[in-house]
């Protein structure tokens, strides 16, 4: 089961809203889109999720909360999820996983040749930079970018 975060904005939601230039922001025929660095606002309606992380060319990892609104504050509620954007088209979906495949098997010798690397660096006790983890960048993103508090 995925981890609840919770975090706290002190202002209005409109507030919140008018902190960022929409002007600049793309725009498709559902949702508006507001990219921060390495990060995307997707404001549907009344709905916004962020964008923490990508996950390949056709998805990637959204942190998708409820929004409840105190008088002074606003809180946001939610999980991280991934979200995949591939159309519903099985043509489509075979055509990827074929191309996948064929890409795996070319990559394969490199994968393995990184895997030796990884495996020695282990045995000589040096560590291995991971980088951010997804949990990380939420924390960056709510925290450094938009000025919430975590609860």
């Amino acid at each position: 089961m995925a981890k609840k975060y919770v975090f706290r904005y002190n202002g209005t939601m409109e507030k919140f809203l008018n902190q960022f230039n929409w002007s600049s922001a793309y725009f498709d025929d559902k949702a508006r889109y507001k990219y921060i660095d390495n990060y995307i606002l997707k404001l549907l309606k009344n709905k916004i999720s962020f964008g923490v992380e990508r996950g390949g060319h056709s998805g990637g990892y959204w942190y998708v909360p409820k929004i409840t609104e105190f008088d002074n504050y606003i809180e946001f509620e939610g999980k991280i999820k991934y979200v995949s954007l591939n159309d519903d088209n099985i043509f489509i979906r075979i055509c990827d996983k074929f191309g996948e495949g064929i890409l795996f098997i070319i990559l394969l010798p490199i994968i393995g040749i990184y895997k030796l690397y990884e495996f020695v660096r282990i045995l000589l006790k040096k560590p291995i930079d991971k980088g951010q983890s997804t949990e990380d960048k939420l924390f960056d993103l709510m925290i450094n970018y938009l000025g919430c508090t975590k609860v």
